[in-house]
C-alpha cells in the first residue's frame, strides 16, 4: 500500500483497482479492508488524509504519505529484498533437485 501511495495512487477505489490488477488477492481486494487498514496507517502516522471535490464526481478522501511513511516505505524495501533472496534460494535449491522431484510430485498428486 505504501508504494502505491508513494506513486500517487491517492484514494481508495485507484488503490482497490491497481490492487487488483497486480492480483494481490485471490479474487478482488476487499474494500473494507483496505479503508481499514488505510485508518490504521493514518493513526500511526504514516498517512495524512483530506477530503477532495474533483472536478467530476463525489468528493473523496485522498491519502499521502507522510515523512514517516516514507521512512516506513524505505523499511518496507530492505524487508522485501530479504524475502526476495530468500524465494530466490528456496526456487534455486529446488530446481537443483531436477526432474526427479517434479516426477515424484505429480506421482504423488495423482496418485
Amino acid at each position: 500500500m505504501l508504494v502505491l501511495l508513494a506513486r500517487g495512487i491517492g484514494h481508495g477505489y485507484a488503490l482497490v483497482a491497481r490492487l487488483n490488477a497486480l492480483g494481490a488477492a485471490p479474487n478482488e481486494v476487499d474494500a473494507g479492508a483496505l479503508y481499514r487498514t488505510l485508518r490504521d496507517l493514518e493513526t500511526a502516522g504514516l498517512v495524512q488524509s483530506h477530503w477532495t471535490s474533483p472536478d467530476a464526481g463525489a468528493p473523496r478522501r485522498d491519502y499521502v504519505l507522510t515523512d514517516a511513511g516514507w521512512v516506513g516505505l524505505a523499511d518496507w524495501v530492505v524487508v522485501m529484498h530479504e524475502r526476495a533472496r530468500l524465494v530466490g534460494a528456496f526456487l534455486a535449491e529446488y530446481e537443483a533437485l531436477g526432474q526427479e522431484a517434479r516426477t515424484r510430485a505429480r506421482a504423488d498428486t495423482e496418485a
